[in-house]
């Protein structure tokens, strides 16, 4: 008789109920059992982690338990494996944690400061020493005894180790978030269980906790003041919930906030719309002054001295840092802007216009032709729209031998572009969250997916910004390339509109001001001609999976293949096969602009 075989375990779930022993586990990780045996139990915890502080928002200093690589990547793939857990639990059983915001996919800041928007009472507190409260010990005992875990002793032991740093969470590790709300998910169903029932909301971002109501009187049960009106006490059966669930409540970070002041949740304000704090707003629209008039910014920072005391520092701020900084302000500005989009007649005159920017979206162009533009690190090339980079990249490639100034070595010695190519997003699913916005450069800069109206935009928009920085020019030119076509004529007009210079297509480049370069694509004693008509006849005639290529914008797809195909699957994955000679008149223009601005500059 055949012996009868379980089935194999399909979803990561199954995989790691399945794991009777370490060296499963290993297996699990794509890690050798003896390589993990070393890293837990050989290596001591001075040799796996080092330690750093960093400011923390409320004052003083957040220690972080950086892992070494080694320890970091094992962490990262026990983190992604246990993520994928929860999406499968949650698969499962119909049912997520809807209350716990952080560390969670789809959800931030803005997800966690939405749902107390627009409330008479915002009561915020936060847990003392919240990772390092869950010990290793916690970690096992819950994904051996939780009802959709139940994982072997042995398997949930190691996974502890790997998880802790002396027996406890560290502030520093990949794998602390997600085990954090695993563990804090019994926090999460009890307290909002207790929120539901006296008519409030409740979530949780990591260690910070809000509740929020619009009823008179706030919830004794969850906080209450006594003879001093604004003096907020724990409620006794809130307090029993969350010591009930392991934790403990930071006495010094709880607070209540009135719909008659200023309400912050996760540090965004939510008294009417949510919103990033006016004092955070000129901060970052005086980093972005200083960098344009002077070529760089300082921050303030908290660090310790010599004797382990507290002082601030000033150090220079990066540009990767501003850049973030704006981002964070536009994607909080994108909930409301998307609100009012969607919703005119809510907000009457309060409709944003794409081409006369105001507030951070005026900023934040600002920076970004800054830093893109005038004041490049290396050369920027760009392109009607996304495709026509793809073209590039390739043809650049495939001929080196002639152009070897186009390329550089990158740190592995591989080939790499010596210039870059501005940024178009590709066509991508809508994502249903609009907590997290999807933002490109380009349609930051009001530049869409490109075209020749869009370019000219663009050079109306550097133009006009021009005036506004007074650092010096940065050593690197700025390369429009344009097809010689109905878009490249709209193009010619608007730059004849705004520059006064009159071009005909036939030049090799011109230099319109600045840094700006404008690069017609070759006629070759063609009456017109896009970027596509470079590629050969013969090239073009091989079709794709049966179809023949079409790039008019009125193509039939299901007869024919058109630009985004044709790039992506046929240019990009044949590039070695195809004949490029086409392109060098246009790569030889390129190169001549590059010698033109570095003898000129």
């Amino acid at each position: 008789m055949a012996a009868f075989k379980l089935p194999a375990p399909k979803s990561a779930l199954e995989r790691f109920q399945y794991a009777s022993s370490r060296a499963a586990l290993a297996s699990l990780l794509s890690i050798e059992p003896k390589d993990l045996t070393y890293l837990l139990y050989v290596l001591k915890n001075s040799e796996k982690y080092s330690l750093f502080s960093i400011p923390r928002k409320g004052g003083g200093l957040r220690e972080i338990n950086a892992p070494i690589p080694k320890i970091k990547s094992l962490q990262r793939r026990l983190a992604e494996g246990l993520e994928l857990c929860v999406a499968d639990i949650a698969r499962l059983t119909g049912r997520s944690n809807s209350a716990s915001h952080g560390f969670c996919p789809g959800k931030s800041i803005l997800s966690n400061a939405s749902v107390h928007r627009n409330k008479r009472y915002v009561f915020n507190l936060d847990l003392k020493d919240f990772f390092p409260t869950i010990t290793g010990g916690r970690i096992r005992g819950f994904l051996i005894n939780d009802k959709n875990f139940k994982l072997h002793k042995d398997v949930a032991t190691t996974i502890a180790h790997i998880a802790c740093l002396e027996g406890k969470l560290p502030q520093g590790s990949p794998c602390s978030p997600v085990i954090s709300n695993l563990i804090a998910g019994i926090l999460d169903f009890h307290l909002a269980r207790l929120a539901k029932t006296n008519g409030c909301r409740y979530t949780r971002y990591a260690d910070d906790i809000t509740f929020s109501t619009n009823k008179k009187d706030f919830p004794k049960s969850i906080a209450f003041c006594e003879k001093d009106a604004h003096r907020w006490e724990i409620g006794k059966q809130l307090q029993g919930l969350i010591i009930k669930s392991g934790f403990v409540v930071n006495e010094k970070k709880t607070r209540m906030q009135y719909k008659t002041s200023r309400q912050q949740v996760t540090g965004l304000v939510v008294n009417t719309k949510v919103n990033v704090t006016r004092e955070y707003r000129k901060l970052v629209r005086a980093y972005v002054f200083s960098l344009v008039n002077h070529g760089r910014y300082t921050i303030k920072t908290v660090v310790k001295d010599d004797k382990g005391r507290l002082v601030e520092e000033t150090e220079e701020g990066r540009r990767s840092q501003l850049h973030g900084m704006l981002g964070f302000i536009h994607s909080v500005d994108n909930v409301y802007q998307s609100d009012v989009r969607d919703h005119p007649y809510n907000y009457p005159g309060q409709q944003r216009s794409n081409k006369n920017p105001t507030g951070n979206l005026a900023i934040y162009r600002k920076f970004l032709l800054y830093t893109l533009f005038y004041d490049n690190k290396m050369p920027l090339i760009v392109c009607e729209g996304k495709t026509d980079g793809v073209y590039i990249s390739n043809a650049v490639h495939q001929s080196k031998a002639i152009f070897p100034q186009l390329l550089t070595k990158n740190d592995d010695g591989k080939d790499v572009l010596s210039f870059q190519l501005f940024k178009y997003t590709r066509q991508h699913k809508k994502k249903k969250s609009v907590y997290m916005p999807n933002f490109s450069t380009a349609s930051i800069l009001g530049a869409s997916s490109g075209g020749g109206g869009n370019l000219g935009n663009l050079i109306r928009a550097y133009h006009k910004e021009l005036n506004s920085f007074k650092a010096p020019i940065g050593d690197h030119p700025v390369i429009f390339i344009v097809d010689n076509d109905d878009g490249g004529r709209t193009v010619y007009k608007i730059i004849k509109e705004t520059l006064k210079i009159a071009m005909s297509g036939h030049e090799s480049f011109v230099r319109l001001f600045a840094n700006l370069y404008i690069v017609p694509v070759p006629f070759n004693g063609n009456a017109q001609r896009s970027i596509e008509d470079l590629f050969t006849e013969t090239d073009i005639s091989k079709g794709l999976n049966g179809k023949r290529f079409d790039f008019s914008n009125n193509a039939n797809s299901s007869a024919s293949v058109g630009k985004a195909e044709f790039a992506y699957e046929f240019v990009a994955k044949q590039a070695e096969t195809l004949d490029w000679t086409g392109f060098h008149s246009l790569l030889n223009n390129i190169c001549a602009v590059l010698v033109d601005y570095e003898t000129s500059a």
